[in-house]
């Protein structure tokens, strides 16, 4: 095991300075955000942030929009809540328009929950980093010591995306029945979303037809609606 980690951090290494290369060169929005989570993939945290900040506003607004998002991820994955906040704020702000400013506000509603243990979200960010680099097994591990706490809700829903990503599609679905069961009064509208697709993909149409038109009608003007009705148009 501890050689896999030694050869996994020399291949990241490579990979940084290849993207180094290539970013400082021809400076397009994959590759400053592939090298960003490579820094953070080797603990150097810092220098993604500064990667972002470094390159904010020297490409198109769409790709400012979605560094602007990335930033305030950045800071939420090491735990500073409050930069955090404020990257999210500054992109609803700026980028009402942007469909990234949705993602931004699921992120406000969750940190506004989060403010009852600080200490408990700031393992929360880092398992959702686990979970966003690809680090599945370690993202389920983190994310399981957080089911029981008053952040279980959200713990349960990356659960579920963890499992997804590993198209382990009976834990997902275990994963969202426990999330509808313990928190029945959630409001991580996306959890809805993600249970229709888990049926999708189980070949259970009828009873993902049901979720989705439900929400439909129960907020029809909503970006969830939105998505709700192209997947019953696309996929059903």
């Amino acid at each position: 095991m501890i050689l896999l980690i030694l050869f996994l951090n020399l291949d990241l290494s490579a990979k940084i300075d290849s993207l180094e290369s290539v970013v400082s060169l021809y400076p397009q929005l994959p590759s400053i955000l592939e090298l960003n989570m490579c820094y953070f993939r080797t603990g150097k945290d810092s220098l993604g942030i500064e990667l972002l900040k470094k390159h904010y506003d020297r490409l198109d607004a769409y790709a400012n929009a979605l560094m602007s998002l990335h930033l305030a991820h950045d800071y939420l994955y090491t735990g500073d809540i409050l930069n955090a906040r404020s990257e999210y704020l500054k992109l609803v702000s700026r980028y009402a328009s942007s469909e990234f400013a949705n993602d931004a506000l699921e992120r406000l509603y969750m940190i506004e929950k989060a403010r009852i243990d600080t200490v408990k979200f700031k393992s929360l960010g880092y398992s959702i980093f686990l979970y966003e680099s690809d680090q599945l097994e370690a993202s389920i591990d983190s994310l399981r010591t957080l089911v029981k706490t008053p952040l279980g809700d959200y713990a349960l829903y990356y659960l579920a995306l963890t499992y997804m990503k590993m198209d382990d599609l009976a834990q997902a679905l275990s994963a969202i029945d426990e999330l509808n069961s313990s928190f029945a009064d959630h409001k991580i509208h996306n959890a809805i979303i993600l249970q229709a697709e888990i049926y999708i993909d189980l070949d259970k149409i009828k009873e993902a037809r049901t979720i989705l038109e439900d929400l439909i009608v129960r907020a029809p003007n909503s970006i969830y609606a939105v998505k709700a009705r192209a997947l019953l148009e696309n996929r059903l």
